[in-house]
């Protein structure tokens, strides 16, 4: 009979074994930098909120298209778990590995014999005032609401798609498929809902940019960002004035406005364990 397990009791010497999980990030499949193997990352959590990577290759990937969405809870049994490869996220001590004799079973929110895990709150996320003191090159989180968007832009050789973000006096430059995709249902948002999204931007650089392994996370389940969300809704009107100002010149390129003390007051409802703050977001679809 297999047993339940945390992910911190789960070894490579572990044997019929199930854990209760939670998908917390997940990754477009890509190539390894040696281009040799082709692979997706996906972040899950436990009811502890220990995490672990979760690798699908090949042909699995497909084969689990409609799994590991974004927070929702499954049980995985039985997978591969071995030590992190080089071109892996090293989340955990161990990761594990999906394929075709892996059991992944889904637990719906409405199922009343095995209740789903509750929205997950570990975040390590900064506030802005702190993004200057981060080591050049060490990856962090921000929690955000994005409050304009602007156009899609490219490398004076037009080999690249990037998008700058600007916050206060400071830019955030997100590079390619997050510019191509999560960009593009963010100025949906913004400019045609006229809604104001929460981000989390995962493993971004102290330069405020996304690299090969950052995600661009929209109104996550977070317990921070639905206090965020709150915010977002008792002060629409002035972030609607905000975004009319910061594009008064020009609706393809943004323009650095004061920000009322209003909107620097974000990050005072987060809860002690998190940072939020406000941020204006230049993102367009290609």
């Amino acid at each position: 009979m297999e047993e339940r397990l945390s992910i911190s009791e789960i070894t490579p010497l572990t044997t019929e074994w199930t854990c209760k999980v939670q998908t917390v990030d997940k990754f477009r499949p890509r190539d390894s930098r040696d281009q040799r193997v082709h692979f997706q990352t996906i972040i899950v959590q436990d009811v502890n909120e220990e995490q672990i990577c979760v690798i699908l290759y090949g042909d699995d990937i497909k084969r689990c298209d409609n799994l590991f969405e974004l927070f929702e809870t499954y049980l995985i049994s039985t997978a591969k778990v071995r030590n992190p490869q080089p071109y892996s996220l090293h989340i955990g001590q161990f990761e594990w590995i999906v394929d075709r004799f892996t059991i992944v079973e889904s637990i719906p929110k409405t199922n009343e014999k095995e209740a789903p895990l509750p929205p997950p709150s570990r975040l390590s996320a900064i506030s802005f005032a702190n993004v200057e003191q981060q080591p050049s090159g060490i990856e962090f989180d921000l929690l955000a609401v994005v409050a304009n968007c602007g156009a899609m832009q490219y490398t004076a050789d037009h080999t690249k798609r990037f998008q700058e973000a600007i916050e206060e006096t400071s830019f955030f430059t997100i590079w390619e498929d997050l510019a191509s995709n999560e960009g593009i249902e963010l100025l949906r948002q913004v400019r045609q809902l006229q809604e104001y999204p929460v981000i989390l931007a995962k493993r971004i650089v102290s330069r405020l940019a996304t690299r090969y392994n950052s995600t661009i996370l929209i109104n996550p389940l977070y317990v921070q960002a639905t206090e965020l969300r709150n915010w977002v809704d008792e002060n629409k009107k002035m972030l609607i004035e905000y975004t009319v100002k910061s594009s008064a010149e020009s609706a393809s390129s943004l323009n650095l406005v004061a920000v009322d003390d209003e909107i620097l007051s974000v990050s005072s409802i987060a809860t002690q364990t998190s940072s939020v703050s406000s941020v204006n977001y230049n993102m367009d679809n290609c």
